[in-house]
């Protein structure tokens, strides 16, 4: 049978999540594996590879890792990161909720974030993000960041299959949009701090994805200097008992 969503307020979000999540790596690993080094300029690139360069829309689900692989070619990092998505055991999984989650962790100016989700979540020709389009973003991204982030004191992710109540975003959309059905994409980053509690929480959790990404990159350029370390000690030490051997 598969598993429901559980609907839950702002509040409860925000007290599981703001200032709760684990120091120095606060991601699902194998997240942080497939994402490794990426910026937002990276993120566009494979985008565009999945959208044949917007000849295409964005894939709305993927069916299996297998149909992840123009994310990447790390196939136990998208495998693993499949399984974790398709928490419900239903055989696929939201591709809007990997792609929210996605934005907020690749590198990059808050300003620039909100950008490119006006871009990849807009669908307006005439560079606007409407309130719907926005609206559908952040169910997207509560119900990813859920998959995925790690609080202090835990070891893997607990709030699993978890979505933001309707009549939060709808309270937010009213404090971004002011009864406007549309913002320019440029505008959205200035529009969204309108909605201060919103805007700190997402804020908090991008700040913290991207210092994750970058302490497991210095730990794995860490483990790397160490291995070509040791890896070089060894040689000297066989070099020395082979011309020991020799005398």
């Amino acid at each position: 049978m598969y598993q429901k969503f559980e609907t839950t307020s702002f509040s409860q979000f925000r007290q599981q999540y703001f200032n709760n999540l684990r120091e120095q790596s606060c991601l699902l690993p194998a997240l942080e594996e497939l994402c490794g080094g990426w910026t937002q300029e990276t993120l566009k690139s494979i985008l565009q590879k999945l959208t044949k360069k917007n000849q295409a829309p964005l894939p709305l689900f993927f069916d299996s890792s297998q149909a992840m692989d123009s994310i990447s070619n790390k196939k136990q990092a998208l495998a693993t990161v499949f399984q974790q998505f398709d928490s419900r055991g239903i055989g696929r999984i939201d591709a809007t909720e990997l792609f929210s989650v996605m934005l907020l962790l690749s590198t990059g100016e808050v300003s620039q974030i909100f950008y490119n989700i006006a871009v990849i979540f807009g669908s307006d020709k005439t560079n606007h993000i409407t309130s719907d389009e926005f609206f559908f973003f952040i169910d997207c991204l509560f119900r990813g960041i859920s998959k995925v982030l790690i609080c202090k004191g835990e070891n893997k992710p607990i709030g699993l299959n978890k979505r933001l109540n309707d009549q939060d975003i709808n309270k937010f959309m009213q404090q971004i949009f002011k009864g406007q059905l549309k913002v320019n994409k440029d505008e959205l980053y200035a529009s969204v701090k309108q909605s201060q509690q919103l805007f700190e929480f997402i804020e908090y959790i991008s700040t913290s994805m991207q210092a994750s990404m970058e302490y497991t990159r210095q730990q794995s350029l860490l483990m790397m200097k160490i291995t070509m370390e040791v890896k070089k000690l060894m040689a000297q030490m066989l070099a020395q008992i082979d011309g020991t051997a020799k005398k």
